[in-house]
Order: structure tokens, then C-alpha cells, then sequence
């Protein structure tokens, strides 16, 4: 882990006044302290003469704390945080605090509590106190490379087929079916008809395959010794499961990743029975895995958002995908391929939510189509027209046919890509810098945990490598819209730690929450 603070990085440590707060204050978190005595400056610039020849000993450190009127610190906590590279030179003091300052929030949350309970252990308790944190990046990265091919693999679903484990999906393929049976028995020498129930037949058995499939692969999950990436999204719909899919594909096979030979839950490759099953399975996948990364989609559900919810009250970091669409006539190209009902479900949930309503898009809109409302909302009653006529959401060909001989359809894709662009852009914002619930408190500790916003597959995949890793590099900024100390991860640009500056509230907090029985 890599920590700057350019806030502790301009105090001149060769200050005695500064010396003193830098300590005082930034070190050791003191909020309540005697101003500056100018008593002990003669004092002070003695201890800054020894820093300029040789530097401070561990002994030479602990009489500077107390001329200070601070709590002695270990040598093991003086060599852990400050005694690297020798004696200590004042002019690297800023960032050996500004290093502690990092683990500390990383670890406790709180400064001044860091520092009293850190100052009195010994190396192994140190250790153990930080958790995960202490562990070295080469070491890890060796544990992972190192471990042994798995007994059982994975049988890979294709990602068009993945759609097959899912029970809305399945119980819209009953239903048509049901109906073509239904059209045949009605119409026996409809070659018309005797061809698409073939065709219903041949998907039925698709979908059995692909569900045992889905049996297997699960049960190679629950054997796999390891278990590091939990991926929590929400799928129902078709063109859900198979963006899942690229995305989970895409993630896993960039190299950053690949080399670490990592074991992760792929939810587009299992399936279970009963639901009860598929709920305990997800949750002790949950629960074993070393981080999640949360795929934020057009629409949020319940259980994913236990998920992430669920991984920061363990402590245990969560990486959001949020996807970035960088070039709006590519996305809407390739939305062109989306199932019909896509659009429908997009177009009103984004009129719901007030999306094309606002003011910052309709711009963007309205160069598409002048009078994009109408334009939406005439072509969504085409489309229902259709639908009354051919209700077989799943004969693709047909429904292809429908695009291809629209005139708005392409306009349709440019509209709804523009505005998919800007609804991502806006969720994006709202997780990294609006929503409170983006920090949550890990139970056991009481530290805020932060969620990693993210919104590309290569970003995602550094970000996770380097968070498995222990190398990541973070910055520490006073917040001041927020009220708090944030330390902000350098990639994602977003705050994975929050130490708050509203005093009340952090005194009855820390006095109440490690109390058992509160």
C-alpha cells in the first residue's frame, strides 16, 4: 500500500512549531493540546540538530514524544512505521506519519484510537491488528500464482446461452411455447407454425442442457478450496445475462488478473434446483470470497444490493462496474441487436425515473429527434401493435425482421444510447460522491468501508489485482462538503475510507460501538 498526503507533505519538519503539531496532531491524533510552549523551542531545535547528522533513534524518538507530552510507542511500532531504511531523518517524518495515518484509517477509522492501540504492541500484534493490510504485495502475489490448478473446472456456458438459467426467462419460453402448441392444435397443417413449434422444441432442449450444465458447474463451486471474487448482479432478462457474461469473461481474461489465478463466482455459469438452495449457495460464496465487485446495470435490485451491502458490513472491499459508454453511435449500433422488449423496459423505466426529463439531456435529445417524446412514444406503440400480433418474444428472426423494416428503429438506438450514456455518467456520480450508503460500517469494527466506482473493464481488472495485492495507492484529503478526512484510491478516484470531523457524533460512536451488549 502506497499512501501521500500533500496536506503533511509542505509541513516543514524542521519547524519546532510545526514539529510539534505535526506530531501532536497528525501522529498521535490529539484534538485537545497545549498550545506551542516556546519554553521547550531550544529543546525541539536539539532534537532537529541530531535528526540533520544522524538521524533519531528509537530511543532518541520516544524522548521527543514525551518532551511533547505523548505515550511512548514500541520499537516495534517505531521500526513498523517509521525505521525502515535506519534512523529516523525529520525531513522523511511527514511520510512515515502520513503511512500511518493510511494503515490507520484503513484498520480503525479513527486516528487518535489507531494510535493508542497500535503504540503498545509488539511486531506479530501489529500485524495481526491491520489485518490484511500488513501482508507484503510480493508475497501475495506469490501465494496466488503459486496455488495449484483446481481438480474441477468450470464448464464455460456459452454467453448466448446463459439466458438459460434464468427462471423469468424460462418461464417466458413455457409460455410461448404453450401457445405454439396451443396455434398447432388449432391449425395442424400450418407448415408456418409445425416449423416454430420445431424450433420451441429445440430451444426446450437447449435450456435442459444448459441447466445441468449450470447443476454441475455449481457443485464445482462448493468444492474449490479458494474463493476470491463474488460477482453480484442482477439478471432476468436475456441481454442481462449475456452483458454479465461479457463483462465476468472480459474481467477475469485481462492479464492483470489472469496471472493471479484467481477463483470467482460466475453467477451466469450456476444454477440450483430451488430457490432456497441458490440463495444459501450465493450467500456462502458471499460470505468465503475475499471482495465483490458489483455490476451497477440499468436497474438495482434488492438482492444485489443486500450483496453489497452485505460485503461492507464484513469489512471486505467492493469494487462497482459502472459501465462508461464513450462513443454513443457504437452503443447504439450495438443496442441494435437488443431484444425488442429491451427498448420498451428501458424507454419507460427512464421515463419513470425522470431521466429524459432533465435538463441536462434533453439537449442531446432533442438533436437526435426534435420531438423525442412523440418520436419514443409512437414508436413504443408500434412496437405494442406488433407484439399483439406476434407474441413470441423469443423468435428473434422475427423480431429482426421488425428493426430492419422500421424507419425510426436506427433513430431508436441513437436516442436511447444517449441516454443511457448520461444515466450511467449520473449513477456513476451518485455512488462515488452522493450516497451516504456508498460508505458503510464494517460490524466488527465500526470502520466506514467504502465502495471502488469504476467504469471500465480494464480499470476494474487493475483494481481488483492491486486490491488482492496490497497495491494500491491512496491519497489522503480533507474533505471539507463532507466534514470528514477521506482516503481516496488513486484509480477509482474514490473514497475507501471516512474519518469524520463532527466530534459528538465520533466521541459517542467509538465510546459505544466496541462496547458488547450496546
Amino acid at each position: 500500500m502506497h499512501f501521500e498526503d500533500l496536506r503533511i507533505a509542505s509541513l516543514n519538519a524542521r519547524d519546532p512549531e510545526c514539529l510539534y503539531r505535526l506530531i501532536v496532531t497528525d501522529l498521535c491524533g490529539e484534538k485537545y493540546f497545549r498550545d506551542f510552549d516556546t519554553r521547550i523551542k531550544p529543546q525541539i531545535e536539539a532534537f532537529i540538530s541530531i535528526s540533520s547528522s544522524d538521524g533519531l533513534n528509537y530511543e532518541q524518538f520516544n524522548e521527543l514524544l514525551l518532551l511533547f507530552d505523548q505515550d511512548r510507542v514500541t520499537r516495534a511500532f517505531f521500526e513498523f512505521f517509521f525505521n525502515a531504511q535506519g534512523p529516523l531523518k525529520l525531513d522523511d517524518l511527514p511520510s512515515c506519519i502520513t503511512r500511518f495515518r493510511g494503515f490507520a484509517m484503513l484498520a480503525f477509522g479513527d486516528f487518535r484510537f489507531a494510535y493508542k492501540k497500535l503504540s503498545c504492541l509488539g511486531e506479530d500484534q501489529i500485524k495481526n491488528a491491520l489485518g490484511p493490510f500488513s501482508k507484503e504485495a510480493d508475497r501475495l502475489v506469490e501465494a496466488f500464482t503459486s496455488r495449484p490448478v483446481p481438480a474441477l473446472k468450470v464448464e464455460r456456458i456459452a454467453k448466448d446461452e446463459t439466458w438459460c438459467l434464468g427462471y423469468i426467462a424460462k418461464g417466458i419460453y413455457e409460455t410461448e411455447a404453450a401457445l405454439i402448441s396451443e396455434a398447432v392444435k388449432q391449425s395442424p397443417s400450418d407448415a408456418s407454425l409445425i416449423k416454430q413449434a420445431e424450433i420451441y422444441q429445440q430451444l426446450g432442449e437447449r435450456i435442459r442442457h444448459v441447466e445441468a450444465q449450470g447443476l454441475r458447474n455449481t457443485e464445482v463451486y462448493l468444492t474449490w478450496d479458494y474463493m476470491d471474487v463474488y460477482v453480484a448482479t442482477s439478471m432476468r432478462k436475456k441481454w442481462e445475462f449475456e452483458e454479465t457474461a461479457e463483462f465476468v469473461s472480459g474481467l477475469f481474461a485481462n492479464e492483470t488478473v489472469r496471472k493471479l489465478k484467481l477463483r470467482y463466482f460466475d453467477p451466469t455459469q450456476s444454477q440450483c434446483a430451488y430457490r432456497i438452495d441458490k440463495g444459501l449457495v450465493e450467500a456462502l460464496m458471499l460470505k468465503r470470497a475475499r471482495c465483490t465487485v458489483y455490476m451497477v446495470q440499468e436497474s438495482d435490485t434488492m438482492g444485489k444490493d443486500s450483496e453489497l451491502a452485505s460485503t461492507l458490513a464484513q469489512g471486505k472491499p467492493v469494487i462497482a462496474y459502472v459501465p462508461r459508454i464513450d462513443d454513443v453511435a457504437a452503443h447504439a449500433q450495438k443496442l441494435f441487436d437488443y431484444p425488442l422488449d429491451f427498448f420498451k423496459i428501458r424507454f419507460q423505466v427512464l421515463q419513470a425515473e425522470g431521466v429524459l426529463e432533465d435538463p441536462k439531456l434533453r439537449p442531446e435529445l432533442s438533436a437526435v429527434e426534435s420531438d423525442f417524446f412523440k418520436f419514443i412514444n409512437d414508436f413504443l406503440q408500434s412496437m405494442a401493435a406488433y407484439r399483439q400480433e406476434q407474441p413470441l418474444s423469443l423468435w428473434a428472426e422475427k423480431d429482426r425482421e421488425f428493426k430492419t423494416k422500421s424507419a425510426v428503429f436506427k433513430s431508436i438506438c441513437r436516442l436511447l444510447a444517449t441516454a443511457e450514456k448520461f444515466n450511467f455518467e449520473k449513477r456513476a456520480r451518485t455512488l462515488r460522491d452522493v450516497h451516504p450508503l456508498s460508505l458503510q460500517v464494517h460490524l466488527e469494527s465500526g470502520v466506514a468501508n467504502g465502495v471502488l466506482v469504476v467504469r471500465s473493464v480494464n480499470d476494474c481488472a487493475e483494481v481488483l489485482a492491486k486490491l488482492l495485492a496490497n497495491s494500491l495507492n491512496f491519497s489522503v484529503e480533507q474533505d471539507k462538503n463532507q466534514g470528514c478526512t477521506i482516503l481516496k484510491e488513486k484509480i477509482s478516484q474514490s473514497p475507501f475510507r471516512a474519518v469524520t470531523n463532527y466530534e459528538k457524533m465520533a466521541n459517542s460512536f467509538w465510546n459505544f460501538y466496541l462496547r458488547s451488549g450496546i
